[in-house]
């Protein structure tokens, strides 16, 4: 190399000194864009959504809904639609791994769906005080077989004993019941509505004695290992037939039909 040459590698700097000073401005600026492209695929900023049922959906969230949902796509194109009310915090601009969240998802999805089995059956026992004009006292036990529709519907069939007494009466009927219950919340403790209606066949007195039954009640269902307690309260309506006198003058005994009305409290369990 001769004194005050310039070496060959070096010749695009030279051209670069003669560019005029807008063109270089412009070049530094594409460079500088390029490299912010290539290190922005690298770095992958995404959501976390946690929802209240155990679920964890990683991805990007694509639409948010103030006080309504969150609409969340993973790395595999698969779109969540989450409700506020479901979910418990977000999380934000965090480099995920979607395949852990996808396989966690079905997880927590199939455990909750196990949560609530197909069939279920419930024994009960419960004690109602008389009540109104014609009112016994009222020892009751109630099994039921049905089916959960769904986690908040449940629908079945039943019979059990009703032994009504007084101080002058003892009177033991065994129930045909269609029985309903309505859960408030699909969690493993909830608040419930029941309604249980049929026929009453009277097996002490006689059958002519028989009447239809109307138990309605409000309760609290609680999980106790792998079966559920349940405890309520109603207000139970049978009817059944009365002796009276109809003329005092003429006294002779006529069957009148009237509806035994108790305030019921039960206690049960359901497997």
């Amino acid at each position: 190399m001769q004194n005050g040459a310039i070496p060959l590698h070096s010749n695009w700097f030279l051209c670069f000194t003669f560019v005029p000073m807008k063109f270089r401005l412009l070049c530094v600026m594409l460079l500088f864009s390029a490299m912010g492209g290539v290190f922005g695929q690298n770095a992958t900023h995404k959501e976390v959504v946690y929802l209240k049922n155990g679920s964890i959906i990683k991805g990007t969230i694509v639409e948010w809904v103030p006080n309504e949902s969150i609409t969340i796509e993973t790395a595999d194109k698969s779109v969540f639609v989450c409700k506020i009310s479901d979910i418990e915090r977000v999380k934000r601009n965090l480099q995920l791994s979607d395949v852990e969240v996808s396989r966690n998802v079905a997880t927590n999805n199939q455990n909750r769906i196990n949560t609530t089995p197909n069939y279920e059956s419930s024994l009960s026992l419960g004690y109602g005080l008389a009540s109104g004009k014609y009112g016994l006292d009222v020892f009751c036990f109630n099994f039921v077989f049905g089916k959960n529709l769904n986690a908040h519907h449940f629908a079945g069939f039943g019979t059990g004993l009703r032994y009504f007494s007084n101080e002058n009466t003892e009177m033991t009927m065994v129930p045909i019941l269609i029985d309903y219950r309505y859960k408030f919340f699909n969690q493993s403790m909830s608040p419930y509505l029941r309604l249980s209606g049929g026929y009453s066949v009277n097996v002490s007195n006689g059958l002519d004695n028989s009447g239809f039954i109307v138990d309605p009640r409000i309760g609290l269902e609680f999980p106790v290992g792998t079966s559920k307690i349940s405890f309520d309260m109603g207000y139970q309506t049978q009817q059944m037939a009365f002796y009276v006198i109809q003329d005092p003058w003429n006294p002779y005994l006529s069957k009148v039909y009237r509806f035994s009305e108790s305030l019921k409290f039960s206690l049960g369990i359901s497997f």
